[in-house]
């Protein structure tokens, strides 16, 4: 058996605590972390972080343990804790759920992860999204999260157990940034199918659908762009942004300019996000990779809307390819080619036959390689296997 396959072991004890770990706990664009979280069987997720996001994720909180509480001593604390892994209270609080492993999503919080992990005497799984592994270092020290990375590589290197990457996109990315083969297990997010499940009673309408944050690698400029073409084309459709970011003022004045049917909503809860995929004809995914490298792994968007038997017109890049029928579920078209994104929207708004067939296929394509509870499974399978290996002191895993 090679090192990066998974076998399983079903003696996990339900009373051990599975330490979710970010920087941030949770921002509201993390919900992929959340529903894994809840999903988890053999393990209670404990939510842990530097500090609280601002107008995050609802959680438990008697499963939130963060080192800054947001006062002038919390901002010591968290500083003291990232630099040095100096945080006594954080980890006496932790100890108290009887931890038996540390998942730190996102490569940036990987080194302060395994300062937590060794302290707790558990081992370390580190997921990679996406510009964690795609941009340079150059890119990644203008930030304190990309600086923490660098400075903490080879350790996180040596003291992980596991590196997973959501796409094989990644899992190339990581390999050419140096992390070993034999550490690094493609896992893919999963789709809650009960939750995302289409009400065929809803009428869909002419809309074009977009998740995200307003940042350069979602291509919401693209889509803007894409968008007055088809106005241009005489086409009749609204145009709905869900999401936030620094580019959405810039967004609003483009689509004002050119009198588009849009609105913008800002960031929604889950419902909300299924309540439109439900009433859309088609999702637009028109990813791209960013000035500074910034790529997606696999958004958790174009998984929901399958789901939600909402066909997607997205791009040719990252992990997308992987999460998709091209052809069946989705069409994909070059980043930013505006026009033929505009093209394939159009041959949605103008077709509900071929939204029916698409959507329909998406669905099918969801239940067979993305449902949630399958996908969960298999990271508790990680779980077991690395806490195995951790007690074991090493010992190479055998089937």
């Amino acid at each position: 058996m090679t090192p990066n396959m998974i076998c399983p072991d079903e003696t996990a004890d339900p009373k051990l605590g599975a330490i979710i770990y970010g920087h941030t706990v949770l921002s509201a664009s993390m919900t992929f972390v959340k529903s894994h979280g809840e999903a988890l069987v053999s393990y209670v997720p404990i939510y842990a972080g530097a500090h609280r996001a601002k107008n995050g994720l609802e959680l438990p909180d008697d499963r939130v343990v963060v080192v800054n509480n947001s006062t002038f001593v919390g901002k010591v604390r968290e500083y003291l804790f990232r630099s040095r892994g100096f945080a006594p209270q954080f980890v006496k609080t932790l100890n108290e759920h009887n931890p038996a492993i540390v998942h730190a999503h996102f490569g940036t919080s990987g080194p302060t992860g395994l300062f937590l992990a060794e302290q707790l005497g558990v081992p370390l799984l580190v997921t990679f999204h996406g510009a964690d592994a795609t941009i340079s270092e150059s890119v990644a020290a203008g930030s304190r999260r990309g600086r923490e990375l660098i400075r903490g590589k080879s350790t996180l290197i040596a003291g992980a157990g596991r590196f997973i990457a959501v796409s094989n996109f990644i899992r190339d990315r990581l390999l050419e940034q140096g992390y070993p083969d034999s550490k690094i297990v493609v896992h893919r997010n999963g789709i809650d199918l009960n939750f995302f499940s289409p009400d065929r009673s809803v009428n869909r309408s002419s809309r074009i659908v977009f998740v995200g944050r307003f940042v350069e690698k979602k291509g919401v400029n693209v889509l803007v762009e894409a968008a007055v073409e088809l106005k241009k084309a005489g086409v009749d459709f609204e145009l709905v942004l869900i999401g936030d970011g620094p580019l959405r003022k810039a967004m609003e004045v483009a689509c004002n300019r050119a009198e588009l049917n849009a609105r913008f909503t800002g960031f929604l809860t889950v419902d909300e996000v299924r309540s439109w995929l439900a009433r859309a004809a088609v999702v637009a995914v028109p990813s791209m990779t960013a000035a500074d490298g910034d790529s997606e792994g696999l958004p958790t968007i174009l998984l929901e809307a399958q789901a939600m038997e909402t066909p997607v017109v997205a791009t040719h890049h990252s992990g997308i390819p992987e999460g998709v029928v091209s052809g069946k579920t989705a069409e994909l078209v070059s980043p930013g080619d505006h026009r033929a994104l505009a093209e394939s929207l159009q041959s949605f708004l103008t077709s509900p036959e071929k939204v029916e067939s698409f959507g329909l296929a998406g669905r099918h394509f969801m239940s067979e390689n993305f449902e949630l509870r399958n996908q969960v499974r298999g990271l508790e399978k990680i779980y077991s296997q690395l806490i195995v290996a951790h007690a074991s002191r090493g010992v190479a895993l055998v089937d």
